[in-house]
């Protein structure tokens, strides 16, 4: 079996109103990346990846059209891969990182974390294919056995004009929807403020229900330090990027101890090495290696691995209907991340202002989410499918 073709959509969405924000950033209009692989023997591959930075641009019109992140795939990563085979997943990922620091890696502007997430959705493209030869769902392929995947529902953002009642609103539909687990930000407003908001989603949650925290990286060390202690009180089940960009994991070492909450990271790791990091100086109790945007299941496994070594469990961030598959075939595997489902929502429910829901659109099928836990089908491959009506209507000028 060779490689034929890779063929690929940028879909972009229309900007978000109203606008939301995660605790210090607004939330840019969502755009998604698309890959679908061909062989000469008629299987596809697909696989996506999404907010990658410079993959769209506005034109003077106003409209989103392609922009330079967007020729990595046909200028890099084709050449290479057309002619090769589709099941030497291993070899091929070798050959696609080789472009992160080859001569003039850097050329035309691109940088390693729009290259990784290229090579994310190519290397789940593959992954997809071998699954199919095999007519194995891909966590099977794995070697996974469990189909029913923990999830925890994100939400908690901040939006202007919404209220301490609102957000009780919205826990409540979580719950009630039968997750056990819920994930909310903080850091966007004042701490007796967000105090507040913690603590009125527990009450909304009830105490059997894990409630997570996300800083993303909000916090100066001490004020996260004082954060922690503050937010404690209400049985938090870790707290999320707590500490500034520029700080390290050191400093997130410190929130935990000094805090008295475990910490949540890693979905911003550019790989296996900083992934790594992050366990060697256990700053993490949970890790959120994102694999759809940073090198795909081939690197996400190989972190899983690092992390098993060390007793940590793993959480991926995002992208769930990668994610469930690879959570079932690793024992340290623990739960994904998903958004609300527009088809749930009812005419009072506080879920208008979440932002990758729109998402939803893209696929043709969708695993169902049962009393909090993603089903994962029995269909060869990743198990959906593209909805080519949607991608029509989002698809953008390609160069």
């Amino acid at each position: 079996m060779k490689i034929t073709k890779i063929d690929y959509e940028i879909l972009v969405w229309p900007e978000l109103d109203p606008p939301f924000w995660m605790s210090l950033l607004p939330v840019n209009r969502p755009h998604e990346l698309i890959v679908k692989v061909f062989t000469d023997e008629g299987l596809i591959g697909f696989g996506h990846t999404d907010q990658i930075p410079g993959v769209y641009q506005i034109d003077s019109q106003g409209e989103p059209i392609a922009g330079n992140a967007a020729s990595i795939l046909p200028d890099l990563i084709a050449p290479i891969l057309v002619g090769q085979d589709p099941t030497r997943i291993e070899a091929l990922w070798n050959v696609m990182f080789q472009t992160t620091f080859q001569s003039r890696w850097n050329r035309y502007g691109r940088t390693r974390a729009q290259l990784m997430a290229v090579i994310a959705a190519v290397d789940m493209a593959l992954w997809d294919i071998a699954a199919k030869i095999a007519s194995m769902p891909v966590f099977r392929f794995m070697g996974g056995t469990q189909h029913s995947i923990p999830c925890y529902m994100a939400g908690g953002y901040y939006r202007e004009g919404k209220t301490i009642e609102h957000l009780m609103r919205e826990m409540k539909v979580f719950r009630k929807q039968g997750f056990n687990a819920v994930k909310m930000r903080v850091g966007g407003e004042s701490l007796d403020t967000d105090v507040e908001r913690v603590a009125v989603a527990r009450e909304a949650l009830g105490p059997e229900t894990w409630l997570m925290l996300d800083a993303n990286e909000a916090y100066e060390s001490v004020a996260g330090i004082e954060a922690a202690k503050a937010f404690a009180p209400h049985d938090i089940f870790w707290f999320e990027e707590p500490a500034r960009w520029y700080e390290g994991a050191s400093v997130w070492k410190h929130v935990a101890n000094e805090g008295g909450i475990p910490v949540a990271g890693g979905e911003q790791a550019a790989a296996r090495w900083e992934a790594a990091d992050l366990v060697e100086s256990s700053a993490i109790s949970y890790m959120e290696f994102d694999g759809m945007r940073t090198g795909g299941p081939s690197e996400w496994l190989k972190v899983a691995i690092i992390c098993e070594k060390a007793n940590i469990p793993m959480a991926p961030h995002h992208g769930p209907l990668m994610h469930a598959h690879l959570v079932s075939a690793v024992p340290n595997g623990l739960l994904v991340e998903v958004f609300p489902d527009p088809a749930g929502y009812g005419s009072d429910d506080e879920l208008e202002f979440t932002r990758w829901d729109r998402k939803y659109e893209m696929f043709s099928s969708y695993p169902d989410i049962v009393d909090g836990n993603l089903m994962l089908p029995d269909t060869p491959g990743w198990g959906f499918e593209f909805d080519e009506d949607a991608i029509g209507r989002l698809r953008v000028q390609r160069r």
